[in-house]
């Protein structure tokens, strides 16, 4: 969303530049509510947290699904039982994680009716909800992303966990039997 004020626009088509300046105002309705720019400041700050703990969400979705694409790799080339046995370790305990943080169940456009949302769903839900009200945040908003927030904290904890811990012998596993250690910050998109 924009805030009201005065902007200027820059466009080059052709090789050609032009600038215009223009004023966003304020929706007429929201002012006759009693609505201010301080409002709309506030409205846009959270919205632009919420969208962070969104992106915070889905990195680690991409992170743990690397991870686990990485163990796939290392145990479909090896036939060592030790290796299986700790590989599913880590991404069964990896999987519960995401299980908690997207909805791995939806495959159609009727899943979502079928299996309930997850974090990153209610906190992209909550930043819908802020983004379309013409109006400051409600305190309910600020305390459902807190829960909410609070609640992905936990799970991005336990998966900084499993990756400090398992993950970290695992490496040490296949460093033992020459293969290459899996990378934790290599992101699959």
């Amino acid at each position: 969303s924009v805030l009201p004020g005065e902007y200027r626009v820059r466009l080059t088509i052709d090789g050609e530049s032009m600038t215009q300046d223009f004023e966003i105002k304020m929706n007429p309705r929201a002012v006759a509510d009693g609505v201010t720019i301080a409002d709309l400041e506030d409205r846009f700050e959270f919205a632009i947290q919420i969208r962070d703990r969104v992106s915070d969400a889905n990195d680690a979705v991409l992170r743990m699904r690397s991870i686990k694409a990485q163990i796939n790799d290392r145990l479909d080339g090896s036939d060592n039982a030790q290796l299986a046995q700790m590989g599913e370790a880590v991404r069964d305990r990896l999987s519960e994680v995401e299980g908690e943080v997207y909805q791995v169940q939806n495959r159609s456009n009727q899943d979502p009716l079928n299996y309930p949302i997850k974090l990153n769903n209610k906190i992209a839900a909550l930043q819908n909800l802020v983004e379309g009200a013409e109006a400051r945040p409600t305190e309910q908003s600020y305390n459902v992303f807190e829960i909410l927030s609070g609640q992905l904290q936990g799970e991005l904890e336990q998966m900084s966990l499993v990756i400090q811990q398992d993950l970290a012998r695992l490496n040490e596993l296949l460093r033992e039997l020459g293969l290459e250690p899996i990378d934790a910050e290599r992101l699959i998109t």
